[in-house]
This record gives C-alpha cells, structure tokens and sequence, in this order.
C-alpha cells in the first residue's frame, strides 16, 4: 500500500469477479482491489446474471470512494471477456441474462451470418450469440459486450471497443463494420472506437456516488486478453506473450495483421500494430487432471529441461483442438505413460512446448513478424524448468511478463485516454 493517489483506473470484468487496479501518475500500479461473485451451474449454456456483476462493481467503488482511494482518479477502462454477450434497453436495464463467452448456442444463426457478404476469416461468435438473443428470446434490445455494458451505464454512450468488437464481425484492418452487417443490422451496432481512446465523460451521478471528481474520462476498453497483452510489457514488433492459463493463449505483435479461420488465427489492433492471436486447447487444465501445483513444483525439479520430447504428446483435456491446428474431433494423445510421474510430466511440457512453438510458427508461415522473445503470464510462467523448456522449444528467450493483471492493462489504456484529453486540450 502506499499514500500516492490514484490518477486512473482499470476494471477487469472475468467470469468469476473483478479486479481493479490503480496506477498513479508515475504509472506504477498503488493498489489492487477484488470482488467475487457466485457463478450459476446450468444443465446447459453458461449465462450469468448482469446485475451481479454491477453490484459487486458498485459495491467495491463505494467502499474505495468512502475511504478516499478515488478522489484524484482521472480516467477509467474496462476490460471484459471476448465473445460474451447481453442486450440493454435504451437505459442500460439488461433485457435477460448474459450468454457467456464459451456459450454454445448460435450453431443456427452463424451459419446465416456466413452466407453474408462477409470475410470468410471474420470472428463472428458474438454476433451469433446476439442473434441467437433475438430470434430465441425476442430480445431486440442494444448488443453489447460485458465491458461495453459498463461503458454504456457509465456514460451513456453506446460505444464498443475495436478489440471486443471483434468477434462480432468488425473489420480491425479498415476500422469499419463490413457493408453487408451494416446494411443488415444499421444502428443497433455500436459505434466502435480504438482501444485507449476517450468516449466521454462519467455521468455526474456516478462521481457523486462513488466519491470521483468531476469529468473523470471514460476510455474505450479492450478484451480482458488484450488488457493483459497491454499489462505485459510487450511493445515492440516480435514481442511474443503466452498466458498459461487453464488454456494456452498466444499473442505477436506484429506489423501487419493475420487472419486465417482455417489454424484459428486472427488478430487485434494494437495501437498502431496488431497483435496477431490464437489459443490452444492444450494447457494447465490439462496439467491439473494429473498433478497438484505442489507436485508439479517438486517433480519439475526431478527434470532436465535440455533432454529432447521422445513421447510426442499433444496434451489435451478433452476432444477438440483449435489451435494452431482447427480439429473438433482430435482427442488428447498422451500415450506411451512412463511408470516415473516426473518422466510423465515431463511429457506433458514439452508438449505443451511444442505446440506452443506450432503456435508462433504458424503466425510466420501466414505472414506475421519473426519472433524475438517470448513474455509469459498464468500459472505456468514462474515455473524456471518449464520456462528452460519452452525456450528450447521456441529458440528465443522466454521471460516472466512484466506484469500479469489484466486490470493494469485496462489502467494503462485509461491512462492513453488521459493522455489524448490532454494533449487535445493543450492544443486547441
């Protein structure tokens, strides 16, 4: 903890609670905040009920604002889960709960969607989801994506971000929604904006409320995988970042943009250069069936990281690959198992090396920029014998992220809006 004040704000949204950083004037990160929430079983579909995400969110703000950690805030951003999906009436009142990000439903409508005059490389998950909302429910309220939703509340403005807008068909490359959604589906598509970049003020209720002071800056937000693309350190053209999560998630940053539906590679605008993405099946999921996080510390050190993959696994939780391959049908390969677990886990590694090495190779085969370095962020990053393994793998240095909270990577998109406001203003 420290007395410096807090100059902007970044709020992750995820499945199952929020984070809020804040950064101060030097941008260092002064403090972290969470809330959770419970998350709903259903026998199908993952939908989840909005209200509980804004009355964690409007709980957490007062407590901060009751204590005086808001009164210097500036700005704020958002970061939310890519391809999840509500509808709101003309206030922001959602119509009905939110269709998750890994929601199946929309088989139907995305198949109509395709026979449009659109990319056939284009991410339309989202927009299917909208669809399926529509056609299922009757909700013919406004789309939006979770962090939209906040934004919209916030500010009144019925603004998405170039990122999350994404997987509902925007064109990153020409910055427009292609003509054949326009035609079709006119203004209930929001206006969308580049990430970091300032869609208005905060409603004077809200500043009253959580404590803020006058004209805070609402900031076009980003995808909470973006968010940590921006937290990581990543800057430059080569610049690699993979998030070991529960799955494994590659991200280049690149001078020109990639998309091919075909391996599961599309890409994001970032800034003025693109961050060309895919995501594998494989990960630490896969790692969790077999060992404990204890266990993976003390056989990992049983293993020499120099010792070539002999077992050839393509470690998977259950059937389907993605990336860097698109196989619905693949089941996982882990056999032949040794009678040793760190042998066995040293199998699982370096499959999930290799793939990741699949991964970076397939973003040059298409065309993406030569990788220089690899920045890592999840569970599996600070583990140094998987780090050794994964640089052998991928021929390029593999480091720790510089930081690993996608709410800081929303702070410092906040801080890009504060930064646009002020340059704006010093020269008008």
């Amino acid at each position: 903890m420290t007395d410096r004040q807090a100059r902007t704000l970044g709020i992750d949204v995820g499945t199952s609670g929020l984070r809020i950083a804040a950064l101060g004037a030097d941008g260092d990160c002064l403090w972290l905040e969470k809330a959770d929430w419970s998350v709903p079983t259903l026998e199908s579909g993952h939908e989840q009920d909005p209200s509980g995400w804004w009355l964690a969110f409007d709980e957490l703000m007062q407590t901060l604002g009751d204590n005086g950690r808001l009164g210097e805030v500036r700005a704020i951003a958002f970061a939310g889960t890519s391809g999840t999906v509500l509808t709101v009436n003309e206030d922001g009142t959602p119509e009905g709960p939110a269709l998750m990000y890994d929601d199946p439903r929309g088989d139907e409508q995305r198949e109509a969607l395709r026979r449009l005059d659109i990319n056939a490389d284009a991410q339309i998950d989202a927009l299917a989801r909208w669809r399926w909302l529509a056609e299922s429910r009757g909700q013919h309220g406004r789309p939006v994506s979770q962090a939209d939703w906040f934004v919209y509340r916030l500010t009144g403005q019925h603004v998405s971000d170039s990122n999350n807008a994404l997987k509902w068909g925007f064109d990153p490359v020409a910055e427009r929604w292609p003509a054949a959604l326009a035609e079709r589906f006119g203004t209930q598509l929001p206006t969308v904006q580049r990430a970091g970049t300032s869609v208005g003020p905060l409603l004077e209720r809200w500043c009253h409320r959580w404590s803020l002071p006058a004209g805070v800056h609402i900031a076009a937000g980003t995808t909470d995988s973006m968010a940590a693309l921006w937290a990581s350190g990543a800057f430059e053209e080569g610049d690699g970042v993979t998030s070991l999560g529960s799955t494994l998630a590659l991200k280049l940053i690149s001078d020109r943009p990639i998309a091919d539906a075909a391996s599961g590679v599309y890409s994001h605008r970032f800034g003025e250069r693109f961050a060309v993405s895919g995501a594998s099946n494989t990960g630490g999921r896969v790692l969790a069936a077999h060992f404990s996080a204890e266990e993976i510390e003390r056989l990992s050190r049983k293993i020499d990281p120099e010792r070539p993959d002999t077992l050839g696994y393509w470690p998977l939780a259950g059937r389907g690959e993605r990336f860097p391959v698109v196989a619905p049908d693949m089941g996982p390969r882990l056999s032949p198992r040794p009678t040793d677990p760190a042998a066995f886990l040293a199998g699982l590694l370096r499959g999930i090396a290799r793939i990741e090495a699949l991964g970076y190779r397939r973003f040059a085969e298409l065309g993406g920029s030569p990788l220089r370095r690899v920045l890592s962020s999840g569970g599996g990053a600070h583990n140094r014998v998987f780090r050794a393994i994964r640089s052998r793998a991928l021929g390029v240095p593999v480091r720790v992220a510089e930081h690993t909270e996608a709410a800081i990577g929303a702070a410092r998109l906040a801080e890009l809006a504060l930064h646009e406001q002020t340059t704006t203003g010093a020269t008008r």
